[in-house]
Formats: C-alpha cells, structure tokens, sequence
C-alpha cells in the first residue's frame, strides 16, 4: 500500500502475498483430511519441524552471514524470537489445526483473514513499521468480513430480536 505503485498497479509483494495465501488455503484443506486420521498436536509438530529445516536451509542460502549476526544480538531480540515461536507460532498453529480438525477447513478459513491483521499490528509494535490510512480501512474491512462470514453479527441479532421478544 505504501510502496511506489499505489493502489493502481500490482507489485511484487502483492503476488507474494497472493501466493501466501493460496498456500495456507491450500494446507487447510490438507490439515482437515489429515487430522481426521491423526492427532492434530502431532501433525503440528510435524509440520514445525519440516517447516522449521526448510525456512533454516532458506535462510542460509539467503543471508549467509546471518548466522553470524545472531551471536550479538541482544537479550530482547532472543526474547522476541521465543515468544514468536513458542506462543504465535507452536501454540497458535497447534490450537488452529485443532480448530480445523473439528470444525472443518472452510468454517476455519475465515479466520486466516486475521492473520493480516496481527501481522501488520505485530510489524507496527515490534519492528515500529509506519501505519497509513490505507492500513486503517484494510482493518475495517478485515474485521467486517471476519464478522460477517462468521455468521457472528447473524447471532448478535438474532439474540437481540429474542430478547426483545421474551421482554
């Protein structure tokens, strides 16, 4: 939204993004027909751990002195990297392939839209990433569709239409 194209034009980091997505769709549908014959905690760890050799093997090909780099870091950058793994990465995928064993890829898949949303609010607080309007109306829009496709603003009215009617 920020870079040199505006909103008139595509630009790589769109695709990337695109791409992304249609991948995390595309292993939902993989996790809900895998975690019908396996434990959904195992299958993450799977995951992690093939997850976690690639993006390794990646990295090293990628930044080669990176490796390097991580002896100076300070403490709060090691504090941020294991709260990211344990919590947002372990914890978060374990708990939503669970979500997705039980209630299905595609009810779940509503919610992979919040992902860009705790990503951009993530980006902001850690690594102080600037925040336009643009990203403001994106969240309208998140959170709306979050909303309406999960069926929650059907329930709020409904329960007030109840609740109107029983008074």
């Amino acid at each position: 939204m920020a870079g040199s194209g505006g909103l008139h034009s595509i630009n790589l980091g769109d695709v990337d993004i695109l791409l992304s997505i249609l991948s995390q769709a595309l292993s939902f549908i993989l996790i809900n027909k895998a975690s019908k014959t396996m434990d959904p905690r195992l299958l993450t760890g799977y995951m992690m751990l093939i997850g976690s050799f690639i993006l390794f093997a990646i990295s090293l090909w990628k930044e080669p002195e990176g490796l390097s780099s991580l002896a100076t870091a300070p403490p709060s950058i090691w504090g941020a990297f294991f709260f990211s793994a344990i919590f947002a990465t372990a914890l978060g995928h374990m708990s939503y392939n669970y979500a997705i064993g039980k209630v299905g890829a595609a009810e779940s898949s509503i919610f992979l839209n919040l992902n860009t949303l705790f990503s951009l609010l993530g980006a902001a607080f850690f690594l102080n990433e600037a925040l336009v309007p643009a990203h403001f109306i994106g969240l309208i829009f998140i959170v709306s569709g979050v909303l309406l496709g999960s069926g929650a603003i059907e329930i709020w009215i409904l329960q007030r239409k109840n609740k109107r009617l029983s008074a």
